[in-house]
C-alpha cells in the first residue's frame, strides 16, 4: 500500500508504470476510491463475455484447433461441379 497526496487540481499520478492505461475510478463508496485496471472492447464483441455456453464453444474450437483436429470441410469441386453445365 502506497501514501500519494493529490495535487492542487485533485490529480493523482499512480507512476509511469501504469501510463496510458485504461481503467475504472469506482468512487461509489465514500470512504473509499478504488482504482481497476480494464480493457475496452467493441460493443458488437460483448456479448461473447456475457454469454457463457458461448465462451465454452469458442474456447473448446481453439483447443481443437491448436490440437490440429478439424472437420471435414465441404468438397467445393463437387459442389461446384453442378454448375458445369451452365
Amino acid at each position: 500500500m502506497t501514501t500519494k497526496t493529490l495535487d492542487s487540481k485533485g490529480r493523482l499520478t499512480l507512476g509511469p508504470q501504469y501510463a496510458g492505461q485504461l481503467v475504472i475510478i469506482d468512487d461509489s463508496d465514500s470512504s473509499q476510491i478504488v482504482i481497476r485496471r480494464a480493457v475496452a472492447l467493441p460493443v458488437e464483441e460483448a456479448w461473447l463475455f456475457q454469454n457463457e455456453k458461448a465462451q465454452k464453444l469458442v474456447a473448446a474450437g481453439l483447443r481443437d484447433a491448436k490440437a490440429g483436429e478439424f472437420v471435414e470441410g465441404p468438397d467445393l469441386d463437387a459442389d461446384l461441379s453442378a454448375f458445369d453445365d451452365e
